[in-house]
Order: structure tokens, then C-alpha cells, then sequence
């Protein structure tokens, strides 16, 4: 097999987990919002701690880390294929696009970290009801 060959196998596993990440980490910044309203019944304006911003941020990072992985992956299965085009932009990154998947997964699992560690000290430290 050649080089594309192989790598037109395997770089589209790795573009459906970047999309996969992305969805997740989308879904984890609505996930945020509706556990402050169904889980802790906050309503209107609420009060945003930096635990919470800051997961929001590496998800949001995670987001454009994924899509941009997705098009460095499409570039380096084309700078590998038979009929190459020349890699405008972006050089380093598409001989080795890995990088900014590693890049996306370490700000997924971060975003992850913070956005449980903000819900439970959330949680945990909300007023109790007193009936």
C-alpha cells in the first residue's frame, strides 16, 4: 500500500473522533447552562464563577482546535496524494496534524475537569431550602 493509501484509512477515523470532541464539547457548554437552571433552579441573571468561564473557553478551544484539525487533516491526505498541491499555509502543522488533535483533546479533558469541579463546588456549596 502507499502512504495515501494507508493514511486515507486512517485519517478518517481520526476526523470522526474530532467530530465526535466537537460535539461533545458543544454539548458541554449547553450542559453547563442547563444544569444551573434544572439542577440548581437558578433563573434570570446569575452570577459566573471562573471555574465555569474558564471550562467554556476549553471547550470553545476544543471546538476550533477540532475544525482545524479536520481541515489539516484534508490537507495532509493531499499533500501525500499523487497529485499534491503545494501547502500554502499552515506547512508544519500539516506534515503533522497530530499536534493539534493532541492540542484539542488536552483542552476537551481539561474543559471536562474544570466544567465537573465548577458543578459540584456549585452543588455543594448552594443554599439549602429550608421548609
Amino acid at each position: 500500500m502507499t502512504r495515501f493509501e494507508v493514511n486515507s484509512v486512517i485519517i478518517p477515523l481520526y476526523v470522526t473522533s474530532a467530530q465526535i470532541f466537537l460535539q461533545l464539547s458543544i454539548g458541554a457548554l449547553a450542559l453547563s447552562i442547563t444544569f444551573r437552571e434544572k439542577v440548581l433552579g437558578e433563573k434570570g441573571p446569575i452570577s459566573v464563577e471562573i471555574l465555569l468561564v474558564s471550562s467554556w473557553l476549553c471547550y470553545l478551544l476544543a471546538i476550533g482546535a477540532s475544525a482545524f484539525y479536520q481541515y489539516l487533516a484534508i490537507k495532509f491526505l493531499d499533500s501525500v496524494s499523487d497529485h499534491s498541491a503545494n501547502i500554502d499555509y499552515f506547512e508544519p502543522l500539516v506534515r503533522a496534524p497530530s499536534k493539534v488533535y493532541g492540542i484539542m483533546l488536552v483542552f476537551f479533558f481539561l474543559g471536562s475537569v474544570l466544567l465537573v469541579v465548577s458543578s459540584a463546588k456549585q452543588l455543594f456549596h448552594r443554599p439549602k431550602n429550608v421548609s
